[in-house]
């Protein structure tokens, strides 16, 4: 298939991208794809990801990890996450919490609603985002606070489990929910659109993930459905799918 010889680069918000799709407009037009992250409180941007110097010399898997998250915070703009306790959390891609950010033009809170904690104004706003930041600033959302999957205590990302399923060439669309279970709270369900005249079983997408993510991150279970609910955006709606599987319990373990 040719280049499109006018489009270099494309960018990309309002949901991660798979990188599959980045991979595909890569490799089969030649164009480069940009993650941007923003909302309206941030009038809109927060970051972007363009590539520092000195990582011309990574290699090709740690840029496309890199590539894949939502960038580094724009001049003006400071990020950080937060746990449970308000407290920062290092910067080492790993950890993951609440997404906080500050600006001279962005948002403090919200008109008429409460936005003081520990007894005084708030500094920094409250993204409604779980994130990661690495050593070298780069952002990756890893889910909204409303979608993270609590397990035993422990967060799971919908969306890295989104994205690595959606790589399957099988696969159409993907969501994952997390479904109500006695022992560790909540696991993962993941909920799976074929592409059309395509056939994939269960063991054979949730074998593409071991190896990818901590193996207690793999779901308990594969979901079949024609089609996806999707907001009036075009995003995903799992408060839909969470309502259609609201009935749903895992099987129990042999």
């Amino acid at each position: 298939m040719m280049n499109v010889p006018w489009l270099e680069r494309t960018v990309v918000g309002g949901s991660a991208c798979p990188a599959a799709i980045m991979d595909e407009f890569q490799d089969k037009h030649g164009v480069v794809t940009h993650h941007a992250w923003g909302m309206t409180e941030t009038s809109p941007l927060g970051t972007y990801n363009t590539a520092k110097p000195g990582m011309e010399t990574w290699s090709e898997e740690d840029r496309k990890r890199t590539q894949a998250k939502q960038g580094r915070a724009i001049f003006g703009i400071e990020l950080r996450i937060v746990d449970d306790n308000n407290e920062a959390m290092p910067w080492n891609g790993e950890q993951f919490g609440a997404l906080e950010v500050r600006s001279p033009w962005v948002a403090r809170g919200y008109y008429r609603i409460d936005n003081d904690s520990d007894g005084g104004p708030r500094d920094w706003f409250d993204t409604g985002d779980v994130a990661t930041i690495d050593p070298d600033g780069f952002m990756q959302i890893t889910d909204r606070t409303k979608d993270v999957i609590k397990s035993g205590g422990e967060w799971i990302s919908s969306i890295e489990l989104e994205n690595l399923a959606t790589a399957h060439s099988a696969v159409a669309e993907a969501a994952v929910i997390g479904i109500e279970h006695p022992k560790w709270g909540e696991r993962p369900l993941l909920v799976v659109a074929r592409m059309a005249g395509r056939e994939v079983e269960k063991a054979e997408i949730l074998a593409t993930m071991k190896g990818e993510v901590a193996s207690w991150w793999i779901p308990d279970d594969v979901a079949f459905v024609d089609e996806l609910p999707h907001t009036a955006t075009g995003k995903i709606s799992k408060r839909q799918l969470r309502e259609r599987f609201a009935g749903y319990r895992f099987a129990p373990a042999p």
